[in-house]
């Protein structure tokens, strides 16, 4: 009899990450070895568990889903990784491409197009979502010159609008219907992306560049 595939789950939506759960379960192929929903957790859990395959989120709170990457890749070379995520940015895409990563999926996707994805990659080869961008024919540094100078992502930038406008975070969330802690998350990446350190720092450079 087959060994299972072991998959290690992190993703800091716990009703996202349980209904993946409950799909994978139900294949006599996985087995589920861990929900992680920290990024500080992940690589004590890896080295627990020892997971054939981790599916990662790219947006974590603590610890980005880019530098857990990076550390599996260097500390456990044998694990496979695919990027489980909502966000379609070329920029993001490549960036978990030259770290090696073994695919990247969005979250709009079918359960057999996740299914597939992991027997394929399990298989040794790479998958990356043809709903993506990059993979289309728009050509691959097309869209807005700022953006793609601070690495913005479209969320990120439309955040710092608001905060702009003197938004909290609470009300951040309730506009564009994300987790508070998702919103506190993207605060911390926008902050590292820019050199900032207060939200008055991030009103000022909204401000000198005219968002």
């Amino acid at each position: 009899m087959s060994l299972k595939t072991k998959i290690l789950l992190v993703d800091d939506h716990h009703l996202f990450s349980d209904g993946i759960a409950g799909l994978l379960q139900k294949e006599d192929a996985f087995e589920v070895v861990g929900q992680i929903f920290d990024g500080n957790h992940v690589l004590a859990t890896v080295h627990q568990k020892n997971p054939d395959l981790v599916l990662l989120d790219a947006n974590l709170p603590n610890l980005s889903g880019k530098d857990i990457a990076e550390r599996l890749k260097s500390d456990f070379p044998k694990i496979k990784i695919m990027i489980l995520t909502m966000y379609d940015e070329s920029q993001l895409v490549r960036e978990f491409q030259k770290i090696g990563v073994e695919g990247y999926l969005l979250k709009n996707s079918t359960k057999d197009e996740l299914l597939t994805a992991i027997f394929k990659i399990m298989s040794g080869k790479k998958v990356f979502d043809n709903k993506l961008s990059l993979m289309s024919s728009i050509p691959p540094f097309s869209g807005d010159e700022f953006q793609k100078r601070y690495l913005l992502t479209p969320r990120e930038l439309e955040i710092l609008r608001l905060i702009r406008k003197g938004h909290s975070s609470q009300a951040i969330a309730d506009l564009t219907s994300l987790s508070l802690m998702t919103v506190k998350t993207h605060r911390r990446n926008i902050h590292f992306k820019l050199k900032t350190e207060t939200t008055a720092d991030l009103v000022r450079f909204a401000i000198e560049n005219n968002l």
